[in-house]
């Protein structure tokens, strides 16, 4: 594989919602700065919050982007589909305000991580396109045995939007932890992108809190991860969840998003309760963590995702409930030797470059 000494641009587009697309821009955006790359993100919401805080103003343009629609706190996928729909059929007008300032910026390649701008950017400026997200492996890997119809019938369509954003590209990475690869498959799959940082972090429980990272939609949970930290006589530190809702429960924390303060917080939980996202649990898995897993109503990717990671390291995950047992003999997927999936994927963005350079 041919090694770039810099000089290249990338603009990246990512979706706003949630945190796992934002840790893995960070991871990825640092490791092209690390390289001497440079790097322009398009982004809204967490994510915009998290990369202007490691970048700077000067590298995240604001953009509005791909979004969950809710419907009585539960995600509706009708809404959500007719409602993004305008900028699969309008994506041409929606990036049009971009493509100055792209011109301007002058990159080389651009890549999207499940949006649908810098496709059309790399159209019209002519330049190598990546598709890098966790949702291609809905195209790219064999579904969990036993999976009921109805949610195969789901991860179909899913895999559709995912080739509608990005319809054509020059390399699809798909960055996922704990799922293989159909034989006939020509993305690349990276496993787990991963901050730099968790190169030296090291799971240390401190025998004193939990993790907790929740959306707001999911605090129905509160009141037994409350019952939970009481019958443990652990403090629950939470993140992602509005301060207000926790104002009732005694034992839970409130955090404000940070991500130094959130590794640190990591690296010392006796376990961590999240939704079955993608970036957390491979973060976690990476140092060891235990996790149990809280299901989003409505969230059938993460559904898939309880199913995948259950049957490929059920003793590290659990599904959380009232009388939920803590996986008590994790194990922590770090090899000596073994590349992160940051670097495996710029690498293969580095040799696509070097072809057209």
């Amino acid at each position: 594989m041919i090694k770039i000494t810099g000089d290249m641009r990338v603009c990246y587009g990512l979706v706003g919602m949630t945190r796992g697309h934002a840790a893995r821009a960070l991871a990825l955006g640092q490791e092209l700065i690390d390289r001497g790359h440079d790097v322009l993100f398009f982004t809204e919401g967490q994510a915009e919050e998290l990369l202007l805080a490691r970048f700077g103003k000067d590298r995240v343009v604001h953009t509005t982007s791909l979004r969950y629609h809710f419907s009585k706190g539960k995600i509706s996928l009708p809404k959500t589909f007719l409602k993004n729909l305008k900028f699969l059929f309008r994506r041409k007008k929606y990036t049009r305000p971009l493509i100055k300032k792209l011109k301007e910026w002058d990159p080389d390649i651009s890549i999207a991580d499940y949006e649908p701008f810098m496709w059309q950017a790399s159209k019209q400026l002519k330049i190598p396109h990546v598709a890098l997200n966790s949702q291609e492996f809905f195209n790219s890997s064999k579904m969990p045995k036993k999976l009921p119809y109805s949610l195969r019938i789901k991860a179909f369509f899913a895999g559709r939007i995912v080739r509608w954003l990005s319809p054509t590209a020059d390399l699809r990475i798909v960055a996922k932890h704990l799922v293989g690869k159909k034989p006939k498959s020509n993305v690349i799959n990276v496993g787990g992108v991963l901050r730099k940082e968790f190169d030296e972090i090291q799971w240390n429980p401190k025998g004193k809190y939990f993790l907790v990272y929740l959306p707001d939609e999911c605090r129905f949970a509160l009141d037994d991860i409350n019952k939970l930290a009481k019958r443990m006589k652990l403090r629950g530190e939470v993140y992602g969840l509005e301060n207000k809702y926790l104002l009732e429960f005694d034992d839970l924390a409130y955090n404000v998003a940070s991500e130094t303060g959130f590794m640190e917080a990591m690296s010392g939980a006796e376990f961590i309760i999240s939704t079955p996202g993608n970036q957390l649990p491979a973060e976690a898995t990476f140092l060891g963590i235990p996790m149990l897993l809280v299901s989003w109503p409505n969230h059938f990717e993460g559904e898939i995702n309880a199913r995948i990671f259950l049957e490929a390291m059920p003793e590290n995950y659990a599904l959380f409930g009232e009388q939920v047992n803590i996986p008590k003999n994790s194990k922590s997927i770090r090899k000596k030797g073994v590349r992160n999936g940051r670097e495996i994927a710029i690498d293969a963005i580095e040799d696509l470059y070097s072809k057209i350079k």
